[in-house]
């Protein structure tokens, strides 16, 4: 008998048998949600958290409740950014800190390295945006992702940049200078 590589790992079964990763995605919880002009809709239409704000484009402005992953986050309906877990893991700079050295560690991009070796309000966005990515997706396949603008404002509120200019989601994986 030969040894089987792998054979002493645990599945995602012996971990949870009710666990469904169809229910762990970026996507809407309800298929009929139209995100059509959202943007240049009033908030109150479409934010149920009353947390969020206007963003630049139809598809950046969400209200984290839209989202299934996040309703089980927050059971009673209620922001995303009001679970004390958001404070802890996505806000508190000694828990970012760590997050950043590992991705500083891990990273093979010499810029985007530079970048994260500054201590700057532009550099913890971004590591907290990778952050709440990683805690909220855990379960599947990480690629471009939706961050609830309730989310967006929360991070910008707390990181703030100095003149008020935010960049907003790129379609790149470096974190500019």
């Amino acid at each position: 008998m030969a040894l089987q590589p792998y054979s002493f790992e645990p599945t995602i079964n012996d971990i949870d048998s009710n666990f469904n990763p169809m229910l762990f995605s970026n996507e809407f919880s309800n298929t009929n949600v139209s995100i059509e002009n959202r943007s240049l809709k009033p908030v109150s239409e479409w934010c149920l958290s009353e947390k969020c704000i206007s963003l630049n484009t139809d598809r950046k402005c969400v209200c984290c409740i839209e989202f299934e992953n996040l309703q089980k986050l927050c059971p009673d309906k209620k922001c995303i950014t009001l679970n004390k877990s958001f404070s802890k893991i996505i806000l508190d700079e000694e828990i970012l800190n760590i997050t950043r050295q590992q991705m500083i560690v891990k990273t093979k991009n010499r810029n985007k390295r530079n970048n994260l070796l500054m201590f700057n309000n532009k550099t913890w966005r971004f590591v907290c945006y990778k952050q709440f990515t990683h805690w909220v997706n855990s379960w599947s396949k990480l690629g471009k992702v939706i961050i609830p603008s309730c989310v967006v404002h929360k991070i910008r509120e707390t990181y703030p940049e100095s003149n008020g200019n935010y960049v907003g989601f790129r379609d790149s994986n470096v974190l500019s200078s």
